[in-house]
C-alpha cells in the first residue's frame, strides 16, 4: 500500500457509492420484470425483452451468427461473471462498463467545444476521422460527430489512443489525477455521453469497431474468441497469424488504397486484438505491410506478422526500457526489484504491466513517428495505440488498487509527452489526436455487494446434469457449446439455455460460504441469470422498444 492511499480512500468511497447505485438501479429493473424465483425462470423472449432498451441493442449489435457463442446470457446485476483464473471480467452492455471517454483534440482542426452532451459511440470514431481528412468513407453504424472547426485545416497526422480499461469508473476513483486528458477535454471536444455502444465490450470487438465504424454484427469479431468455419472456437485475430474474420474495411485501409498505399499507417499495442484499428495490411488484396507491432510476452520485445504488417527498426531497438525500470525502482528509496509492494520488476515477462513500460512505450512510438516520417507530408497518416497496463492491472488487482492508480497517472503523464512532441515535430495545426477507452472496469462482487459467479462451476454443472461434455466455454456474455458432442447427446441448445435460465446461486457455490455473498441482494436460491437464451434469437430482436 502507497503511502498516498489513505488519501484517495474519499474519492475511492464515493465512486464506490455511485456505482452501487447504478447497479442497484437496473437490478431492480430486472428483479421487476423477471418475475418470482421461486417460479420457473421466464420464457426465452420474456427473459431477452425484459433488459432494458439500452442494454439489449448494444447486446444484438455484439451478435453474429456465425461468429458468436450458441447462448447468450447476462447475469442478473450485481452479479457478474468472473474469469476461469477468479479474476475481474469487464464484459457487458452495463453503463458501468459501456461509459467511455471520447476526447477530439487539434489546435486548427478540432473546435474548442468542451463537454458536448450529444450521445456517441465508438463506432463514430472513424466517420467522424474521415470527414476531417477528407476520406470517402461510408461508415455501417458510426455517424460524424460535430467536431471540427469552420476553419479547419486538414491534419497530417491523426493519432487514436485507447486507454484500456480507461472507462469513466476507472477514471472517476481519482478525478485529479488524469490532467493532461482533462486539458484535452476542455481545448477540444469531450463527448459525456459517450458509450462503447456493443457487448460483448472487450478489446478486440472494441478497437475493431473503432477502426471500421461498424458494430461486432456487421464486422465479424463478436469477442476474444470467435467461432471459424467449421464451428471451431479460435483466438478472433489467430494469435497475430491472420486478421481474416474482419469483414469490413477500416478507414485506414480504405483512405491509403485510395493514395496508392502512400500513407504512412501504424499500430502500436500490446497484442494482436489491437490490429482491428487498422485492418488487414497485405493480407488484404490492395493492401500493403502498414506499420503494426505488439508484444512478444515472454521477452517484451516488439514483434509482428511479417507476412501482413512490418515492424519498424526503430521501434524494434529503442533503448531505455532498463534505465525506466530502474527509476521506478529506485521512487521508493531503494533498488530492490520492486515497484511499491509488488516485486515484479525482475521478471522481464511483467515488466510491461508497469509505470516503467508506459513511459518507454511512449518513447519508443516517438522515435518511430520521428524515424518513419509519420506527418512529414500532405498526405494525412494515421497512427494507433494502445495502452494496455490500466486494464492488465484491473485484471491482477482490481480496478480500485494503488497498481491501476500509478498506471492511470503515468499514462496521463505520458499523454502530455506526446502532445508535446507533436507540438514541435508536426506543428500545431497539423495534427489530431483521439483518446478514448474500450470499456470500464468490474469493481470487487463485495464492493457492490454482489456475486463473482465462476464459469468454471457452470460449465463443470451443464456438462454434469446433461451427462455429456457438451460445453466448450463459458465467457461472461456467451456460452460456446460442441455442436458434434450436443448432437451425440440428443440435446439441443434450447435444453441447455433453459437449464440455465433456472441456474441458481447455490448452484454455483462450490464453497458453502460462497452461498452467503451478496447477502444485501441475494438469496441462495436466486436465479444468477436475468438472460440465457439460444443466441440465435439476437437476429431479429423480437421486442418493441427503442434500439439505443
Amino acid at each position: 500500500m502507497s503511502a498516498r492511499a489513505p488519501a484517495r480512500r474519499s474519492g475511492l468511497v464515493a465512486a464506490l457509492v455511485l456505482l452501487v447505485a447504478g447497479l442497484a438501479a437496473g437490478g431492480a429493473t430486472l428483479w421487476r420484470t423477471l418475475g418470482d424465483d421461486a417460479t420457473d425462470a421466464p420464457s426465452f423472449a420474456r427473459q431477452l425483452c425484459g433488459i432494458p432498451d439500452g442494454w439489449r441493442a448494444r447486446t444484438v449489435r455484439g451478435y453474429r451468427a456465425e461468429r458468436s457463442g450458441q447462448i447468450a446470457i447476462l447475469p442478473r446485476t450485481p452479479a457478474y461473471m468472473g474469469t476461469a483464473a477468479g479474476g475481474w471480467s469487464h464484459s457487458g452492455p452495463w453503463p458501468y462498463l459501456q461509459d467511455v471517454p471520447l476526447v477530439f483534440y487539434g489546435p486548427g482542426v478540432v473546435a474548442r467545444r468542451g463537454d458536448v452532451a450529444a450521445p456517441a459511440t465508438s463506432a463514430d470514431v472513424a466517420p467522424t476521422l474521415a470527414r476531417m481528412t477528407g476520406a470517402r468513407f461510408d461508415a455501417v453504424d458510426g455517424r460524424v460527430l460535430p467536431v471540427l472547426r469552420r476553419d479547419a485545416s486538414r491534419p497530417r497526422l491523426v493519432v487514436v489512443i485507447v486507454w484500456d480499461g480507461g472507462g469513466w469508473n476507472a477514471l472517476r476513483q481519482w478525478p485529479g489525477d488524469w490532467p493532461n486528458l482533462a486539458r484535452m477535454m476542455r481545448a477540444g471536444a469531450s463527448f459525456t455521453d459517450a458509450t462503447v455502444g456493443s457487448s460483448p465490450s472487450v478489446t478486440p470487438s472494441v478497437h475493431t469497431t473503432i477502426g471500421t465504424g461498424a458494430f461486432p454484427r456487421a464486422h465479424g469479431i463478436t469477442g476474444i474468441p470467435v467461432r471459424d468455419e467449421q464451428g471451431v472456437v479460435v483466438d478472433s485475430f489467430e494469435k497475430g497469424e491472420s486478421s481474416r474474420f474482419v469483414e469490413v474495411a477500416t478507414l485506414a485501409e480504405r483512405w491509403d488504397e485510395a493514395r496508392g498505399n502512400r500513407a504512412l499507417v501504424g499500430m502500436v499495442g500490446y497484442e494482436p486484438w489491437h490490429l482491428g484499428m487498422i485492418g488487414q495490411g497485405a493480407e488484404r488484396g490492395g493492401g500493403d505491410r502498414d506499420d503494426a507491432a505488439w508484444l512478444d510476452i515472454e521477452t517484451n520485445e516488439w514483434i509482428t506478422n511479417p507476412d501482413h504488417y512490418r515492424l519498424p527498426r526503430s521501434l524494434a531497438t529503442a533503448p531505455g526500457l532498463d534505465d525506466d525500470v530502474d527509476r521506478l525502482d529506485a521512487a521508493d528509496g531503494e533498488l530492490d526489484g520492486a515497484w511499491g509492494d509488488q516485486d515484479i520488476l525482475d521478471d522481464v515477462a511483467r515488466l510491461e504491466e508497469t509505470p516503467a513500460f508506459v513511459v518507454y512505450h511512449t518513447r519508443a512510438m516517438l522515435r518511430m513517428v520521428d524515424a518513419e516520417g509519420y506527418g512529414a507530408d500532405r498526405v494525412t497518416d494515421f497512427l494507433f495505440t494502445n495502452y494496455k497496463q490500466i486494464d492488465r492491472l484491473g485484471h491482477y488487482f482490481n480496478m480500485a488498487s494503488d497498481q491501476v492508480h500509478d498506471a492511470l497517472v503515468e499514462t496521463d503523464r505520458q499523454l502530455g509527452v506526446l502532445l508535446r512532441a507533436l507540438d514541435r515535430d508536426v506543428g500545431r495545426g497539423r495534427y489530431a489526436v483521439v483518446v478514448t477507452a474500450d470499456h470500464g472496469q468490474q469493481p470487487d462482487a463485495p464492493a457492490v455487494d454482489g456475486y463473482g459467479i465462476n464459469p468454471r462451476e457452470i460449465l463443470e454443472d451443464v456438462d454434469r446434469h446433461f451427462g455429456a461434455p457438451i460445453t466448450r466455454a463459458v465467457w461472461p456474455t456467451e456460452v460456446f457449446l460442441f455442436d458434434d458432442e450436443l448432437e451425440r447427446a440428443g440435446v439441443t441448445v434450447d435444453d441447455v439455455a433453459r437449464f440455465l435460465s433456472d441456474y441458481r446461486l447455490r448452484d454455483n457455490a462450490t464453497d458453502p460460504k460462497d452461498a452467503d455473498a451478496g447477502a444485501g441482494v441475494f438469496d441462495p436460491d436466486d436465479r444468477l441469470l436475468a438472460m440465457a437464451i439460444p443466441s440465435r434469437m439476437l437476429a431479429s430482436d423480437p421486442c418493441d422498444g427503442e434500439d439505443g
